[in-house]
């Protein structure tokens, strides 16, 4: 009886990091495949093939470029391929002129910009002194949501950018929308493919290993049916807002996580809203379509698609153009405060079949959740600190799909659809000594919550100061009881609020940092690191130029400062 050859494998628990992993399951098994114990078994038809080098580079705010670039290297190692993966925040710029070939993924942040830690990278390329990569072969991988008008900006500026200086494309780039799994596996497997067309899979590789039986493994793709503990009010009455606190329990999950890590939350659409869709497509009765645009659709939100199928039954001309790719501006407006209905309702001759309707809407996607809790103090739960959307537009209610779930459709004999999302790019330092600044408005102290209960849970020795703002003081200070008593015990040294209704002249919290320039300066200078939680497009860049605006005060080159934060991880970012 023949025998498969040994293949060395670096165990999970090696001291490795997973892209070192990877990289070495690929060395160790292109190694071995060079010599066959059996010819017979014809493992490795050209034993003299050395691995071919791939630098695979992410960037990435949340995780999830980081997570499909390892995936990417364990894949890669599978194919004949020495793979590295670099975070781009910590990648040597000048390496970038000896490389062969590049696959980058990188997700999108705030209004079309890099995320924190691609953008030394993006300014190396784009300053006019990059070196030109005419030796070099690349694949670009996009992240991002089409519902901002700057889908994929980010990558699609990497890949044009690279183009210019002369690099050639293995494979064309790929956009991904929120929902990225069928795109990027055939982006991986085109790309591959592309970079190394004569190498096939290693079977050595591909020899099944024995597994051993484990619980169910619960995750984005198999949420875990949680139960909801608590659903409370937190803004007092007389305030035009609704933040409320969730408690929700995850016994019986094996779900762990960390403070700063974010909460997956699956929600269900509205029924009132799905029965009036039904009835606008004249098949109210239909158990099938019904179930698909309550869990499956997300049947607010108007897609490219749709409108193009509108355009073209309509003949509309104003449909046309928003139709158009060229579309700018004017398609953000047209989409402000209107939804799947409102088409509908307006052109109620076009009929559409159910099957015709549903491929023309996205999937409904879970959203994600700043944990205000911490694992220290929360035992078995989770906790959440929510705003709820309702407002008025067009002459109709509108409301937003998850926070109206958790608010309104929960109750004790429903579950909750979870899991954690993994953001390592917001944690708090090892060194529990260390100081912290945070900033969060509104629902942006979610996590602050949850380093506060986790700095006092473990006797954290270090300082802490918070700017909070709201609407009202009276109305809108959130958590106010828990963060006084943090004050008074000295878990919280220093708390700075910003109530932007309470004077005539709107107050924030970047205005707060400037009146505190100098102790606040005197705290990064003592070591402190810098974390901001809230509204991406407005509140962060408003603080990051306050940030700039604090250093330049006090000492030459805040840009060379900032990106030094950064780089040590004193500078953390958790925006939406």
């Amino acid at each position: 009886m023949n025998e498969a050859p040994f293949v060395p494998c670096i165990p999970d628990n090696a001291p490795f990091t997973a892209e070192q992993r990877a990289w070495l399951n690929g060395f160790l098994a292109g190694l071995f495949s060079r010599t066959t114990p059996n010819p017979a078994l014809n493992l490795n038809p050209n034993p003299s093939q050395s691995l071919e080098p791939l630098t695979i580079l992410f960037g990435s705010q949340t995780g999830n470029a980081e997570a499909l670039a390892k995936r990417v290297a364990k894949e890669a190692s599978r194919r004949g391929f020495a793979p590295m993966v670099h975070d781009l925040g910590h990648y040597q710029h000048a390496n970038l002129k000896s490389e062969k070939n590049v696959l980058l993924i990188t997700s999108t942040y705030g209004d079309g910009d890099p995320p924190d830690n691609a953008k030394a990278f993006w300014e190396f390329l784009s300053n006019g002194q990059a070196p030109s990569l005419k030796h070099l072969t690349f694949s670009v991988l996009a992240l991002g949501d089409s519902n901002y008008s700057k889908f994929c900006a980010c990558g699609k500026n990497f890949d044009e950018r690279f183009e210019q200086l002369g690099a050639k494309r293995a494979h064309a780039r790929t956009d991904c929308d929120v929902d990225y799994e069928e795109p990027f596996s055939a982006w991986m497997e085109a790309a591959l493919s592309s970079l190394n067309p004569n190498r096939n899979l290693n079977p050595t590789l591909a020899l099944d290993r024995p597994t051993c039986s484990v619980a169910p493994t619960y995750s984005r793709s198999n949420p875990f049916p949680a139960g909801l503990i608590t659903n409370r009010l937190l803004n007092t009455p007389g305030s035009s807002k609704e933040t409320r606190h969730f408690e929700i329990a995850l016994e019986n999950s094996g779900l762990g996580y960390e403070a700063g890590d974010a909460l997956g939350v699956v929600p269900t659409n509205c029924p009132q809203l799905v029965e009036e869709i039904l009835a606008a497509l004249g098949c109210p009765t239909d158990e099938s379509v019904r179930n698909a645009l309550l869990r499956d659709h997300d049947i607010t939100k108007i897609s490219q698609p749709l409108i193009a199928a509108f355009a073209e039954r309509t003949d509309d001309e104003r449909l046309k153009k928003l139709a158009s790719p060229q579309v700018n501006g004017e398609l953000k407006e047209f989409l402000r405060g209107r939804e799947v209905i409102d088409l509908l309702l307006a052109y109620p001759n076009i009929k559409w079949t159910p099957a015709e309707f549903l491929k023309l809407l996205k999937q409904l996607q879970p959203r994600l959740y700043s944990i205000s809790s911490s694992p220290k103090v929360h035992t078995g739960q989770v906790h959440l600190t929510v705003s709820i959307v309702r407002y008025e537009s067009l002459d109709r209610s509108r409301k937003g799909v998850c926070s109206s779930f958790l608010a309104d459709r929960v109750c004790s004999s429903t579950s909750v659809p979870v899991f954690v999302h993994t953001n390592k790019n917001f944690r708090l330092p090892q060194d529990s000594s260390r100081p912290l600044i945070m900033v969060g408005p509104g629902t942006g102290i979610a996590p602050f919550r949850a380093f506060l209960h986790d700095r006092r849970a473990s006797g954290a020795k270090g300082k802490t100061w918070l700017f909070f703002g709201d609407q009202h003081q009276a109305t809108d200070f959130l958590y106010r009881e828990e963060l006084e008593a943090f004050l008074s015990d000295g878990t919280l040294t220093r708390l700075s609020t910003a109530f932007s209704r309470d004077q005539s002249e709107k107050l924030y919290v970047q205005h707060r940092m400037l009146e505190h320039a100098a102790e606040l300066f005197r705290w990064l200078q003592d070591g402190a690191c810098f974390y901001v939680c809230g509204d991406a497009s407005r509140m962060a860049r408003d603080v990051d130029n306050a940030l700039h605006q604090i250093i330049e005060r006090e000492t030459v080159g805040a840009a060379d400062y900032i990106k030094s934060l950064r780089d040590a991880k004193r500078y953390q970012r958790d925006v939406y």
